[in-house]
């Protein structure tokens, strides 16, 4: 799929140079450092202009995240009843050490295409202005690059140029430290603040300023909570975690200060019922102040295609659906604990209790699952109206294993719903209120104490016609979640904001590890369930399929046969990634391989 990920400083600039961009990054990309060099670049005048040193870096685009609603399936909050990768296998403790070099994530490929660049700009004949902001996106790629190699295996060679192929010195490196490696990430970091234009200056679809103090606090934040919270396992780092969080607080405070206060940053129009659903929908978010960083697709360049996110959102995400879990993490809508199991509160079953659910609860749940009268529209069906969640259990496609069936990122448009996979709605990439809820967070983990909420969790709420925190703090179970330690009021409250708002984005995956939380998935207790099953809702040979599969109170449980004991995720070894036995071998066992797993 190509994308038109780019607005350049000319709006007519050649659409062909996207391809050139892509095919640069194609070209370079191998497993290993050692490669030889890209003569078409090495042997050329390629890096004489600005343009040149851009048209590269644009190649690259394609390492950035994109939202697309189903991320959140390697965690508590998402399922799928058929899908055997991600959620079932990895956090059930299945993966198993891989032999091949380069391969289970271990590879440098990327690392190897950034250091070209930065091997090669100084090269420009240009001044430095002229490439600056290019500059500043490629400080931000590295370190994007890194801390995602950090977050998988924890300690990793940092490599500042490409290697030769006869550097054995540093082919046979051993891995420096996390804590070294992070520093040099948050310099890189650091260094693309400095350099990078505003998102008003540079546009939504290229790396910019704002981007870059969100990704800042994202860093700094699940570093400082990954250091205080595996201290003293395996998976343990070296970091000073309050150093780290006062990093988000200085990120925050330096785009509250650009943005004057967060003004206009979060999205809304004063339609409480539609605002957050109407978000995740658009084609463009050059005029979304919240949205930093977004992916644009196109029709209009030859062999294109949109990004298909919305054919997916009504023809089901490969079985994934929302869980229990989750919708039992959503606030009343005065903003206080409610238990949604209670069946004195929630009488009702299957489809008619989604509608109860979103009468009650906080506006977000129901601007973000189907719910009976919804517009379920695509290419297959353009009149369709949302009644029961008829394809629930074990076909692949057409189905949602919990009866919780994603709705965030749909549009009802019938232009948008078709099954080539056409529909132009970008997918954001970046957006503010990420990085007032790593401050908040940050914050209370730094004072125990809550910050001032009016700029950033009362300012989210008011989106969705919610109450303030301030003032308003619900009275928090002790027992639910259970995270596998105590945490204070405050902290439970700020976590449960946290999810309750950026559920389904892929930021939970990435919250459960750094928290060390994996009691909140791990056993029976903890095994994900979906809805409370109506028999009303469904035929009898469907009834006497999925009859089998509800727990005691009668809730929907996909996995009561295939993993009756729940999930079983290895703490002592699974939070690192391991390295490939290949890549030890030929590292002359200088690479150490991670705790637990297995050595050649």
């Amino acid at each position: 799929m190509k994308k038109e990920y780019f607005n350049y400083r000319n709006s007519n600039w050649p659409k062909w140079i996207l391809g050139i961009g892509i095919a640069l990054s194609f070209a370079s990309c191998k497993k290993f450092l050692d490669k030889g060099p890209l003569d078409t670049l090495s042997q050329s005048n390629y890096w004489q202009t600005a343009q040149q040193l851009d048209m590269y870096i644009v190649g690259k685009y394609s390492w950035l995240p994109e939202t697309n609603f189903w991320a959140d399936d390697v965690s508590d909050n998402m399922m799928g009843g058929g899908y055997v990768g991600g959620f079932k296998g990895y956090m059930n403790g299945q993966t198993v050490t891989p032999v091949d070099a380069g391969s289970g994530g271990w590879s440098w490929s990327h690392v190897y295409e950034i250091n070209y660049f930065f091997d090669n700009y100084q090269k420009c004949k240009e001044p430095p202005a002229a490439y600056q902001q290019t500059l500043g996106e490629a400080c931000f790629l590295k370190a994007y690059v890194y801390h995602n190699l950090v977050k998988m295996f924890g300690d990793v060679p940092w490599y500042s140029h490409v290697i030769s192929p006869n550097d054995q010195e540093a082919l046979t490196k051993k891995r420096d430290s996390r804590a070294l490696v992070v520093d040099s990430v948050m310099a890189l970091i650091d260094r693309s603040i400095q350099l990078l234009g505003t998102k008003s200056a540079v546009g939504v679809n290229r790396i910019n300023k704002e981007t870059a103090l969100i990704y800042k606090s994202r860093v700094a934040l699940f570093e400082a909570t990954w250091a205080k919270y595996h201290a003293g396992t395996p998976s343990s780092s070296t970091a000073n975690a309050n150093v780290y969080f006062q990093k988000v607080v200085d990120a925050y405070t330096q785009l509250k200060s650009l943005s004057g206060n967060f003004a206009g940053m979060v999205y809304n129009t004063g339609h409480p019922d539609k605002d957050y659903f109407n978000l995740f929908n658009r084609e463009n978010y050059a005029d979304i102040n919240e949205v930093t960083l977004s992916r644009t697709y196109s029709n209009n360049i030859t062999g294109a295609n949109g990004n298909g996110l919305n054919w997916w959102t009504t023809v089901g995400y490969f079985n994934r659906g929302y869980t229990l879990g989750l919708i039992q993490s959503f606030l009343d809508k005065n903003g206080q604990t409610i238990d949604v199991t209670n069946v004195a509160l929630f009488p009702k079953k299957g489809a008619s209790c989604l509608t109860d659910l979103k009468a009650a609860l906080d506006p977000r749940l129901g601007q973000s699952i189907f719910v009976p009268g919804d517009h379920f529209n695509n290419v297959l069906e353009p009149n369709r109206v949302y009644t029961v969640c008829e394809y629930l259990g074990t076909n692949y496609y057409n189905a949602t294993a919990t009866g919780y069936w994603p709705k965030k990122g749909n549009n009802p448009d019938i232009n948008y719903n078709n099954q080539s996979g056409n529909p132009t709605t970008s997918a954001i990439c970046f957006r503010v209120p990420e990085i007032m809820l790593n401050y908040v967070e940050a914050y209370v983990e730094l004072n125990n104490a809550l910050p001032d909420l009016t700029d950033n969790i009362d300012r989210i709420r008011g989106r969705v016609g919610m109450p303030p925190l301030t003032g308003n703090l619900p009275t928090v179970d002790a027992t639910w979640p259970n995270y596998g330690y105590a945490v204070s009021n405050m902290l439970a409250i700020v976590r449960n904001e946290r999810n309750t708002e950026l559920f389904g984005e892929g930021y939970r995956t990435d919250d459960w590890k750094r928290w060390r939380a994996h009691a909140l998935f791990s056993g029976d207790a903890a095994r994900p369930r979906g809805f409370r099953y109506d028999p009303a809702d469904y035929d009898a040979a469907t009834n006497t399929t999925l009859s089998q599969q509800l727990d005691s109170k009668g809730y929907y449980d996909p996995w009561k046969l295939t993993l009756p004991t729940g999930l079983k995720f290895r703490p002592e070894k699974d939070y690192l990634a391991p390295i490939p036995l290949e890549d030890i071998t030929r590292s002359n066992k200088m690479l150490t391989q991670n705790p637990g797993w297995d050595t050649p």
